[in-house]
């Protein structure tokens, strides 16, 4: 049999954890306005956001001990509701927050957490906010990706 093409197939249930670590002047402002502009987004496209996710700032500051991300105290999470409930064309938009100029230079860390992946060891930027040399690596941030690897 004579191969034509070949093509990955790539199938995924997961939900998704983002993890938006303002700067501290910032802190207020973005933790009211990102979830408003998602919802206005959501609105152009005429889709429930509250089908798709929900957001929360949180209270305290721990380690997720089930999917082992960081949180600080005050930042804000953008959940999925539950198994890919928040769409790719969503996503993207959210993975670019730090680049839209209303929000650029406001955020001291981002991450994004795929709850399905396995899980690897990765560096954290919100896990050592005062490690020498983070602000100049942050500075210089140009992309954000988010791979999904289980």
């Amino acid at each position: 049999m004579k191969i034509l093409s070949i093509s990955d197939v790539i199938t995924n249930s997961s939900s998704e954890v983002f993890i938006i670590h303002a700067k501290p002047e910032f802190q207020d402002e973005i933790n009211q306005e990102i979830p408003e502009f998602l919802k206005e987004v959501c609105d152009i496209f005429e889709e429930d956001i509250e089908d798709m996710l929900y957001t929360e700032i949180s209270d305290e500051t721990y380690i997720d001990e089930e999917w082992y991300y960081y949180v600080h105290k005050n930042d804000l999470l953008i959940h999925s509701n539950s198994d890919n409930t928040i769409p790719g064309w969503l996503m993207n938009i959210i993975d670019d927050l730090p680049w839209i100029n209303k929000f650029r230079d406001k955020f001291q860390g981002y991450y994004a957490k795929d709850l399905g992946e396995i899980d690897l060891p990765y560096y954290d930027w919100n896990h050592k906010p005062d490690e020498p040399g983070l602000k100049h690596r942050m500075e210089n941030i140009r992309s954000i990706q988010r791979h999904h690897l289980g």
